[in-house]
């Protein structure tokens, strides 16, 4: 593998020997293991809305490979990072990320890891928002929740995902995006207003921030449905607890929130 460094701090590429899964043929692709999101913003661009950016087309038989590989993304405005690793077995050093980064501190960074090139990319929309990511992934756990079965099965959670609400792009204007699974490119779009985030916020975030004050400064962590889930299990069986009852119904408060400002739904009942 060859690799070829385009300055410090910045935007790093790479040459990826490969063999064709379809053919067996031999070929180059060339891609990034970093990218700097605030200084290169036709990569930033690509990150977010070029759908190859990382897919080898076979030289030999013209198939189109999705390439897994880790590649750090950062923003220095934002201070955030999150690296795409999609084995856990694999190795990142402080020192890598000091070299991609160009600078030997980055303990005021809020830093994730995603393990798949959409986790990646939807972690990123959502760091660019003004709002704490844990919330988005809150509010998506909370909304899937109130769905009915013959609806999960239809609207797979693997194909479920944060995306911006319409073609402005503005990072505080995100959306819940359904995706069919038998339909390819179809699906449903909930807009998340501000109010259903400042309820999020009110609700949850004392919590988490007494739970985890430091949120992965410096330290990538991965939060993400599976994290959501964990953490409302510990939500709710706290709120059981006697003297709780007042949270309880925060709680309870939170759900009908998403039904009504998400799904346009009132929800009765406990």
């Amino acid at each position: 593998m060859d690799t070829i460094i385009i300055g410090s701090g910045g935007s790093h590429e790479i040459d990826l020997s490969l063999t064709c899964p379809a053919c067996h043929g031999k070929g180059v692709f060339h891609t990034w293991d970093c990218i700097n999101g605030t200084d290169d913003l036709a990569m930033r661009q690509r990150v977010l809305h070029d759908q190859s950016l990382f897919f080898y087309t076979c030289p030999h038989c013209q198939s189109a490979v999705h390439v897994e590989e880790k590649c750090l993304y950062f923003d220095k405005k934002k201070h955030f990072m999150v690296w795409h690793i999609p084995d856990l077995k694999m190795t990142v050093t402080s020192g890598e990320v000091e070299d991609f980064l160009g600078q030997n501190d980055f303990s005021g960074y809020d830093c994730r890891v995603a393990l798949t090139w959409g986790e990646w990319r939807e972690k990123i929309i959502e760091m660019e928002s003004s709002f704490d990511d844990r919330l988005y992934e809150l509010i998506k756990y909370g909304a899937y929740q109130l769905l009915k079965p013959d609806q999960k099965e239809k609207l797979p959670l693997e194909m479920y995902h944060f995306d911006y609400a319409d073609d402005s792009y503005q990072p505080d204007q995100l959306a819940l995006v359904f995706m069919e699974a038998d339909q390819k490119g179809n699906g449903y779009v909930y807009p998340v207003n501000t109010k259903m985030l400042e309820v999020t916020h009110d609700v949850f975030l004392p919590v988490l921030q007494k739970l985890s004050p430091q949120a992965g400064k410096g330290v990538f962590e991965r939060y993400g449905y599976s994290w959501a889930e964990h953490f409302m299990k510990y939500i709710i069986e706290a709120a059981k607890k006697p003297g709780m009852e007042t949270y309880s119904q925060l709680v309870g408060f939170w759900i009908r929130t998403i039904g009504r400002e998400i799904f346009q739904t009132e929800l009765k009942g406990q």
